[in-house]
């Protein structure tokens, strides 16, 4: 069986090449890390229930010329508005069963200092109960009751500037959520008209949310994470490009050295006897040369030939040859 065998600066370079192939893989490998995304976060939201309460309302008039009774209105004339029939509703989607609470009732105050000074409550209506999925209520609203009333209170108390707030104040509890309340006052503006502040209200439960997904990259055969990836492969590139550059480093300071260093002590000019009569057997690098000298312990003749020069060592008839070109 024929013996194979490799030089030492073959066996090297061969080594050095695995080394850059690995550092390649590596920065592939990175290059595919940074491009990805570690982590990816979706954030959905979906309405869990939702729920409105809304009061409908028509007048009755003294005076019939401009509003028929019946008719709804966003601002009901005092003079001549007597009673505002109302209808409370509230609705739960999807249906719940829960129970509700609700009053009618009027604060009468004075302002002093811009805050207001109650005088007294009173509660002109009350409802309570269970419901599913749905409630209304009927709501009347006397506006000239309301308005003796507020006479009452300013003839008892001898405050002529006291104010009545008229409200409706609904509160509904279902387990599990949080509980509805909802008021509805009715008002004058300075122009003497009446009107309802928040006849309706709204309310819609919004979970959020959140997933988040790890992405992973396959890397020999199993998934390593991309932001373990980041760390692990720059440094492994980095660790396998190290050699290489320091080979190059050492091999660029050999060549700009003197090869010849270690062998000028054995080294004779002239020029050998048999030189040109037999074929010399060449050798490839001062590394070989030097390796022939070990062997055969012969001097190293050294002479020169056209623009080269020739190291030659003679062992009886054979005669070894390394040759380089001549610095300039």
């Amino acid at each position: 069986m024929r013996k194979f065998s490799i030089s030492r600066n073959d066996a090297v370079k061969m080594i050095m090449a695995v080394f850059i192939g690995l550092a390649l893989l590596f920065g592939a490998y990175s290059a595919v890390a940074y491009s990805t995304r570690p982590v990816t976060t979706k954030v959905t939201y979906e309405t869990s229930y939702t729920e409105r309460g809304e009061l409908t309302h028509t007048g009755l008039f003294s005076n019939e010329s401009v509003y028929r009774n019946g008719t709804s209105l966003t601002y009901y004339p005092r003079k001549i508005t007597q009673v505002i029939n109302g209808s409370y509703s509230y609705v739960a989607t999807p249906g719940a069963e829960g129970k509700y609470k609700a009053f009618l009732r009027t604060d009468y105050y004075v302002t002093s200092n811009k805050k207001r000074v109650y005088l007294k409550n009173t509660t002109r209506e009350s409802w309570n109960g269970e419901f599913s999925g749905s409630f209304s209520l009927p709501v009347t609203f006397d506006v000239g009751e309301l308005e003796s009333d507020l006479d009452a209170v300013r003839q008892g108390t001898g405050l002529y500037r006291a104010s009545g707030d008229t409200y409706l104040l609904v509160e509904v509890n279902v387990p599990g959520r949080a509980p509805f309340v909802h008021k509805v006052s009715l008002t004058t503006d300075t122009s003497g008209m009446l009107r309802f502040t928040d006849p309706a209200k709204d309310y819609k439960k919004v979970d959020r949310h959140t997933n988040t997904t790890v992405h992973r990259m396959k890397f020999a055969g199993r998934g390593i994470e991309v932001s373990e990836g980041r760390t692990l492969f720059p440094a492994m590139a980095l660790l396998f490009l190290v050699p290489p550059l320091g080979f190059a480093y050492t091999r660029r300071e050999k060549k700009t050295g003197d090869a010849m260093k270690g062998l000028r002590k054995f080294v004779v000019d002239g020029v050998p006897s048999d030189a040109g009569s037999t074929d010399p057997v060449t050798l490839e690098s001062v590394e070989d040369l030097e390796k022939v000298f070990d062997l055969v312990d012969k001097p190293i003749v050294h002479y020169v030939e056209g623009d080269r020069d020739i190291y030659a060592i003679l062992d009886g008839e054979v005669v070894y040859e390394y040759r380089r070109k001549r610095a300039s």
